[in-house]
């Protein structure tokens, strides 16, 4: 065991002690001659482990606590001795068993409980903590801190099945929002694994089970077709997002997941299949929907964008409003394309009919900023998309590189910093930091945010550019690999405005 780890598991112990005279049962009747020689024995021991002989201190010490707790088996001073002083040894197991054993005896000690499973999960000895946190809280069932634990150590055990039981048993019987949401989280958590997503997917389903509204249950929904399609299992996740279309014909995300299923497993097929779907059936919003989604998936946005406006005026054939995501996809297909004022059309019209649509704001508001045209009315929308969601860094991002525009760079590092911070690893907002840098005649920070920007970002043609007319080799900037990005999400940077790249 590491010095480190032995230090832990003695402030578990020790931290416990200050609650077992409180915690533990009645003491037992016994004679007044058995308590003194427990004491006497405990004293021993505690006099053995200053001895200067450490090969002897141990020996000697854990017979005399053995004694004391022959002599007094209630008291809970002796136990933890002995198993501190195991612990020094590196006798893990033993001192674990010292411990469990003193649990058997005393099956109500709720603090005995806690401590071995503390110590436990510690020494990575998942399958005993999660049996004793489960104890705790039957011990102490106001306290759900137990009831977590216990389920972390069962996934950490791969007891999967027996977490999804308690995590059910848990909502039954102390219904909440905290209990309700322990299914996503793990479903997160598991996804997160590499290779492991198939765990994540009963979670998930347990998820729903929770759901209070239609919205979260839909939601839950396409979380499990994206894991089904991570665990490879692509026919399952078709089945998912088929019926929340069932649900929802214009539901914009699964029919962007379900349109990558078939162009991935079809091909080309994929688009003569759903072209002739479509063709029978002109009214459908959905099909057409579908068919420009295969294109984009080939990215093919030629074939895509009438697609969509077949999809559009089906729609209003109808009376039905096209969706806020529909109109995103809509116009941001067409930006793609280069057709910006057809797009500013399509998100123009769109914030007629959905005001505080913040997305759309957002969209329409940078696309000017990169063309140069109607600041002035960009920024209005960058403003009133920030009053909605004020610490998105994509917004905080647009509104200062429409200031960056406006030849207003003092303000607009303002607000790229802020968006800095919230997007720390975002090539596009680091680039734009150093542009507004540079203007500022701060060319070495310049440098240093183009720099970071290029090594999440190779590609980037201008951002070489621009290190090589500082006098930057792009060449001699080490690439950040996406797990060490993802270590720096992780912990990220603080609000300061003035910290580095």
């Amino acid at each position: 065991m590491s010095a480190s780890k032995w230090i832990v598991c003695c402030v578990l112990l020790l931290a416990g002690c200050e609650t077992s005279s409180r915690s533990s049962p009645p003491r037992l009747s016994r004679d007044d001659d058995d308590f003194s020689k427990a004491l006497a024995h405990y004293a021993e021991g505690l006099v053995r482990e200053t001895e200067r002989d450490h090969a002897k201190i141990s020996t000697n010490a854990q017979t005399a606590f053995a004694a004391a707790h022959r002599f007094d088996p209630d008291s809970r001073r002796p136990v933890d001795a002995m198993v501190m002083n195991l612990m020094a040894q590196q006798r893990t197991q033993e001192a674990l068993d010292v411990l469990e054993k003193y649990c058997h005896d005393h099956p109500d000690d709720f603090s005995a409980h806690r401590d071995l499973a503390r110590i436990s999960e510690t020494e990575g000895d998942n399958k005993r903590a999660a049996r004793h946190y489960a104890e705790a809280f039957r011990l102490e069932p106001d306290a759900p801190v137990f009831a977590y634990a216990h389920i972390r150590t069962l996934f950490e055990d791969k007891q999967d099945a027996e977490a999804l039981r308690v995590m059910r048993d848990l909502q039954r019987k102390h219904p909440g929002t905290d209990s309700s949401h322990l299914p996503l989280f793990w479903a997160i958590q598991l996804s997160r694994h590499a290779g492991q997503s198939w765990r994540a997917i009963p979670c998930i389903k347990l998820a729903e089970t929770f759901a209070t509204n239609d919205t979260q249950r839909t939601e839950y929904r396409i979380f499990q077709g994206q894991l089904d399609m991570f665990a490879g299992r692509t026919n399952d996740a078709e089945e998912v997002f088929r019926d929340v279309l069932e649900d929802d014909p214009l539901h914009i995300p699964a029919i962007m997941a379900l349109s990558a299923i078939l162009h991935q497993r079809d091909g080309s097929n994929a688009v003569t299949t759903q072209t002739h779907r479509a063709s029978k059936d002109p009214t459908s919003a959905t099909e057409w929907l579908l068919l420009a989604a295969i294109h984009l998936a080939a990215n093919d946005r030629t074939n895509a964008a009438p697609a969509l406006v077949r999809a559009h005026d089906a729609l209003l054939a109808q009376n039905i409003p096209p969706p806020e995501t529909f109109d995103l996809l809509q116009g941001s297909t067409l930006d793609e394309m280069g057709r910006r004022d057809a797009a500013a059309a399509v998100f123009q019209e769109a914030l007629k009919r959905h005001p505080d649509a913040d997305e759309i704001m957002n969209y329409l508001a940078y696309m000017w900023a990169e063309e140069k045209n109607h600041l002035d009315e960009a920024e209005k929308l960058s403003k009133q998309s920030l009053l909605r969601r004020p610490r998105n860094g994509a917004y905080l991002d647009t509104l200062g590189w429409i200031l960056f525009r406006q030849g207003r760079s003092e303000e607009a590092l303002n607000f790229l910093l802020r968006a800095r911070s919230q997007l720390p690893n975002d090539s596009t907002v680091l680039e734009h930091v150093g542009d507004v840098l540079a203007t500022l005649n701060r060319t070495p920070e310049a440098a240093a945010y183009w720099s970071r920007s290029y090594a999440i970002d190779p590609t980037q043609k201008d951002v070489e550019k621009k290190l090589r007319n500082s006098g930057v080799d792009p060449a001699r900037i080490p690439r950040l690999n996406p797990q060490q990005l993802k270590d720096k999400a992780a912990a990220p940077d603080d609000d300061s405005d003035d910290d580095g790249p």
